[in-house]
C-alpha cells in the first residue's frame, strides 16, 4: 500500500459512535485501530501553555526555547514519540496502517492540528446532538462519574443535559472548522448513515485511506471479534450486528428539556446537515403517545373490572 501519510485519527464527540467505527476499522486486514490509547490527550497536556504578566508564555515549548530548541524540533520529537507506539502496535499485529481512536481527542484538536498536521488523515464523525446527550447521560450514570473533558461543562451548567449539549456544540464546531480548513486531510461521516448502510460507508472510508474496499465481507464479522475489546462504548461489545435502534432516541426526552436544548443545538445541526429539532412536533408526538398509553391502561382496567390488585400479586 502506497500512502503519503503516517496514520489516521478518528475525530468526533464522545458518544458519537466512534467505538463502533473503531471496531469496523480494526476488522480490515490492513488496518489496526486499537482501543483508546489517550496518547494525543497526553501530548496536548504536554504542550499546554499559560500566559503570565507581560505576555510571557510558560510551558514546555517556550521553556525549551531558552535552551536553544526550536518549536519545530520539540514538535518533531514529540510526534516521533507518539508515532513510535502506533508503529509498534502495527508490527505486533502485522498490519499496514494505524488508526487512532480516543473519544475525547476532539477536545484536543488544536494540539493535534499543531502536532500531526498533514502527517495524518482524519475521519470526522458526527451524530445528532440530542441522541449524544442521551448517551452521555447513560455513560455518566454507568460510570458514576464524568469524563475529565466534561468537567468544565458540568461545572458551568446547572442541568446535565445543557452541559452535554454545550460539550457537543464545542466539539462539533471545532471539528467543522478543522474540516473546512483542511478538506484534503478529512473525510466526514454521520453515525446515522453508518448504521443505516455500514458497508457503503466503510468502503467510502477505506477508499479515503487507500486500502481495499471489502466492507461487505467484514461488517458482519467485525462485531463478533472479541479479541480487541478495550476502552470505549460498552454497548458495541454486547452487540453482534450494526443496528439503527439508537437513532432518534432523544424523542423520549421530556418536552421541557427539548425546548431548552433545541435553540442551543439547532444552528450547528443545520451546518452538519441535520434537520433542526422542532419542539412542537416532539411535544405532539409525546402527547399522542401518552394518550395511547392512557387508552391502553383504561382498556386493561375494563378487562379486569377495575381491579389492578391481581396484576400486582
Amino acid at each position: 500500500m502506497n500512502k503519503t501519510f503516517e496514520g489516521a485519527i478518528v475525530i468526533g464527540s464522545p458518544r458519537s459512535g466512534t467505538t463502533l467505527l473503531r471496531r469496523l476499522l480494526d476488522a480490515h486486514p490492513a488496518i489496526v485501530c486499537p482501543s483508546e490509547t489517550n496518547l494525543l490527550g497526553a501530548a496536548s497536556r504536554f504542550l499546554e501553555e499559560s500566559e503570565i504578566a507581560g505576555g510571557l508564555h510558560v510551558g514546555v515549548v517556550p521553556g525549551l526555547g531558552f535552551s536553544g530548541f526550536s518549536e519545530d524540533e520539540v514538535l518533531s520529537d514529540l510526534r516521533e514519540f507518539l508515532f513510535s507506539y502506533w508503529r509498534r502496535i502495527l508490527a505486533k499485529c502485522g498490519k499496514e496502517l494505524w488508526v487512532e481512536k480516543t473519544a475525547v481527542d476532539v477536545f484536543h484538536l488544536d494540539a493535534i492540528e499543531r502536532l500531526c498536521a498533514d502527517q495524518c488523515r482524519y475521519i470526522c464523525m458526527s451524530r445528532h446532538a440530542l441522541d449524544v446527550v442521551c448517551s452521555m447521560k447513560d455513560l455518566s450514570i454507568k460510570m458514576d462519574a464524568f469524563l475529565t473533558e466534561m468537567h468544565k461543562f458540568v461545572k458551568s451548567h446547572e442541568q446535565l443535559s445543557e452541559a452535554f449539549a454545550q460539550a457537543w456544540c464545542v466539539a462539533n464546531d471545532r471539528m467543522l472548522k478543522f474540516v473546512n480548513d483542511h478538506p484534503d486531510w478529512c473525510i466526514q461521516l454521520k453515525y446515522e448513515n453508518l448504521v443505516a448502510d455500514p458497508a457503503a460507508e466503510m468502503d467510502r472510508i477505506y477508499g479515503f485511506l487507500g486500502v481495499e474496499k471489502i466492507a461487505e465481507t467484514l461488517v458482519d464479522d467485525a462485531l463478533n471479534k472479541k479479541d480487541s475489546v478495550g476502552l470505549g462504548d460498552w454497548k458495541t461489545y454486547g452487540s453482534s450486528e450494526v443496528s439503527t435502534e439508537q437513532i432518534g432516541r432523544y424523542t423520549s426526552l421530556d418536552g421541557w428539556t427539548i425546548k431548552r436544548l433545541a435553540p442551543l443545538v439547532n444552528p450547528l445541526l443545520k451546518r452538519l446537515g441535520y434537520e433542526p429539532v422542532v419542539v412542537s412536533d416532539i411535544v405532539a408526538q409525546q402527547d399522542s403517545r401518552r394518550v395511547k398509553e392512557l387508552g391502553q391502561y383504561v382498556a386493561a382496567m375494563k378487562m379486569t373490572g377495575g381491579d389492578q390488585s391481581k396484576d400486582d400479586e
